[in-house]
């Protein structure tokens, strides 16, 4: 009768595991899947933190290339003549002044596009082209625009010799699932910072 060495070895490994104790298998358990993981690439690495990029140096999140400049802080929010925003007691403006390219093939919304790494009382007024002070909601495809990005901020919480920070998460472009067609999205986990001194006017 002709010997099966597959059996044999299938039921001498059924015979070590058997012998195995739970916290064994379970260590046995997590070398095969990193064995496996290892084939095919190994595992993905754990978000170190986010990317830091510097004024004046352009940064793409995907959907917008982004170039940021300058912060400032003002009582009154105003476009030429023209006021934006009156003046607040306990209240200012602060005014992130950037150049926005959008790199997709659609419309993309600029609401949101910049947010301030610490939102605690701050409320977003809204997004307005430097040239003549109109709101800014979208950016066509393969267009560029100057903005401001816009904050209501706490008179205390920005001084002088401040910074602020500002978070600008990554995106990708995706087929929807409640709605039909594709759209850019945020990608939870990729997000780049930039940090600038703020100036008073």
């Amino acid at each position: 009768m002709e010997s099966n060495p597959t059996g044999s070895f299938t039921g001498w490994l059924r015979g070590e595991f058997g012998r195995l104790k739970l916290k064994q298998l379970r260590a046995v358990a997590a070398g095969l899947i990193l064995a496996v993981a290892g084939l095919f690439g190994g595992l993905d690495t754990v978000n170190a933190g986010p990317t830091v990029f510097a004024a004046d140096e352009p940064h793409s999140d995907g959907e917008f290339t982004l170039t940021v400049m300058r912060a400032s802080v003002v009582d009154e929010l105003r476009a030429g003549r023209r006021v934006v925003a009156r003046a607040q007691p306990g209240r200012k403006f602060l005014g992130v002044v950037a150049d926005v390219r959008n790199d997709g093939t659609i419309p993309g919304r600029l609401l949101g596009e910049m947010t301030l790494r610490d939102p605690d009382q701050n409320t977003s007024v809204g997004v307005f082209r430097i040239h003549d002070g109109s709101p800014a909601t979208t950016l066509g495809p393969g267009l560029s625009e100057q903005l401001v990005f816009v904050w209501r901020v706490p008179e205390g919480e920005i001084h002088p010799d401040s910074e602020v920070t500002l978070r600008v998460t990554g995106k990708r472009f995706t087929e929807l699932l409640v709605t039909y067609g594709r759209n850019w999205i945020d990608n939870p986990g990729d997000y780049a910072e930039i940090t600038l001194p703020v100036t008073f006017r």
